[in-house]
């Protein structure tokens, strides 16, 4: 391969090479800008994906918080009114300590097995029933007038909340007091009332706090569907009366449970992790355990990776719960910035098309410039860059000059080996050509076996040294079989101030031509290029 060094002294050329790089323009690569643009929206759609995420989380924690606050007040509600109830009973039961109990009315049933208050002015909306083998005594007649004295407050509180199904008050006595009035038929006193959840719970001995009690859900007696209670026991002094209790729907703590949209499930559960209510549908004896926190915003991972939010609505008895499944929330982000996926996967393919064009169009203008044998310029090419670089021998105060050679004897080589041996050292003459030129020499194959090369040199002095030089490493070409050598024969011009490039090419041919018939193999060479003897 020729050195630059070939072509001038080495100091010229590169301060050359140094100046003619800064002056020129740094080319764009399409390429490299198209994986960057691309990286770019891939690194916005990620940024949009994970902001949106974070989005759904604090929607979803608003709701959450929403619902906490409603089921609370909802539930503090309903256990202020048990709350009243309890002092009512247990006031009105201390006052009347001196007092004789009034008569009131009551009629056997031995049918149904019970005795029923049949004071129908005093019962107000609702029935006491008790167990036929206990008939009521002077002391029960003062438990049972006790508790009728809550019918007022009932009745205002079951006429303006419908949330509540009963209010009522189980007597350790064998009677109870249900409101509303309920035919003794379809709802009477029985001792398998004792065996309910809540009164279990609300005994002295299992309750020895006489903390107010959450039972349930449960199917009602009355068939009134799912209910939940909220119980507190009764007592006079230290001894135990029995428990008031009022029924709540399940309904109604589902519907809380879908306050506001949100992502997941919202789940009401006890304190023994049984679930009480859920947002969509309810499920008896389900068990729910998820990882629970004090905080109302604290978002927690069981071991399936399911994410938590819990809040407690009362202590250490119900739990207001949300489950987000973690593939649930990055498909919901990922749906919300669909359409910024579809808009980057467009935009990719535009780009990537955009590239594949414009790689395209550059291989069908490099192909339209470049002859495809030799990889050296066509004429199109050649004439195309050669007023640009003459204009640019003429600002650096360089020396054009126009080299044309061609392979001796070529027809003869064709003949002889055939067509692909021909093109293989034409292959070769370009290969050896191109790498002895310069990035700012233009190279081409003029037609056949012919080649120019336009040279910007430093000074006239070294053009017959450099074309020799160049010819010398082109004839390193070798014909196969049998390694044969070949030979050239070049005629050299100096391009002219005004002249055409076109025109110094027909000089140099014409110097081309006497080459060849002064015996070949050898450069002719204009009389002011040629060397001083």
């Amino acid at each position: 391969m020729i050195k630059p060094c070939l072509f001038a002294s080495p100091v010229g050329i590169s301060r050359f090479i140094r100046k003619e790089t800064r002056a020129m323009p740094n080319k764009i690569n399409w390429k490299f800008l198209t994986i960057v643009l691309c990286l770019l929206l891939l690194a916005g759609g990620i940024y949009n994906y994970v902001r949106q995420v974070s989005l759904i989380r604090a929607d979803t924690e608003h709701a959450f918080q929403s619902r906490s606050e409603l089921l609370g007040k909802f539930v503090a509600l309903h256990r202020d009114q048990v709350t009243v109830m309890r002092n009512l009973l247990a006031d009105r039961y201390a006052q009347t300590a001196t007092e004789a109990a009034p008569p009131l009315g009551t009629k056997q049933l031995p049918a149904l097995g019970v005795w029923a208050v049949s004071d129908s002015k005093a019962l107000g909306n609702a029935t006491v029933t008790g167990d036929l083998a206990f008939p009521p005594t002077p002391a029960m007649q003062r438990e049972i007038a006790s508790a009728i004295g809550m019918t007022p407050q009932i009745k205002a509180a079951l006429q303006f909340n419908a949330d509540v199904v009963w209010a009522y008050y189980l007597s350790a006595s064998h009677f109870i007091y249900l409101a509303p009035q309920t035919p003794v038929e379809q709802f009477r006193f029985s001792n398998a009332l004792y065996q309910r959840s809540y009164w279990q719970q609300a005994s002295p001995k299992a309750n020895p706090a006489r903390r107010m009690i959450l039972s349930g859900p449960y199917q009602d007696l009355a068939g009134k569907g799912w209910i939940m209670t909220f119980a507190q026991p009764v007592y006079d002094g230290d001894r135990f009366l029995g428990v008031v209790a009022i029924d709540l729907r399940i309904d109604t703590l589902q519907q809380l449970a879908n306050v506001s949209d949100a992502l997941g499930e919202t789940m009401m559960i006890s304190e023994h992790h049984h679930l009480i209510a859920r947002q969509h549908g309810f499920e008896p004896g389900l068990h729910v355990n998820p990882p629970l926190t004090t905080k109302l915003i604290d978002w927690k991972e069981d071991k399936s990776s399911d994410l938590w939010l819990s809040s407690q609505v009362v202590k250490d008895e119900l739990w207001l719960v949300h489950r987000v499944q973690r593939n649930q929330l990055y498909w919901a982000a990922a749906r919300e910035t669909r359409p910024l996926w579809i808009m980057i996967v467009l935009m990719g393919l535009v780009m990537a098309l955009s590239l594949r064009l414009k790689t395209a169009l550059a291989e069908v203008t490099r192909l339209m410039h470049v002859d495809p044998l030799t990889q050296a310029l066509n004429r199109r090419g050649f004439f195309e860059k050669a007023d640009m670089t003459l204009a640019m021998a003429q600002r650096k105060q360089l020396t054009p000059v126009v080299l044309m050679m061609d392979i001796d004897h070529f027809k003869k080589v064709n003949d002889t080996f055939g067509h692909d041996t021909g093109d293989s050292v034409l292959k070769q003459v370009g290969s050896y050509l191109g790498k002895g030129c310069r990035p700012f020499d233009l190279f081409c194959r003029w037609g056949g076996e012919e080649f120019v090369l336009l040279l910007m040199l430093e000074g006239a002095d070294d053009a017959f040294a450099v074309a020799e030089r160049l010819r010398q490493e082109a004839q390193r070409t070798r014909i196969q079989p049998g390694d044969q050598p070949v030979t050239l024969s070049g005629g050299l011009v100096r391009v002219q101030t005004g002249e055409s490039v076109e025109d110094a090419i027909k000089r140099a041919d014409l110097l081309l031509y006497d080459a060849k018939h002064n015996g070949r193999n050898h450069i002719e060479v204009e009389a002011a290029l040629r060397p001083a003897t």
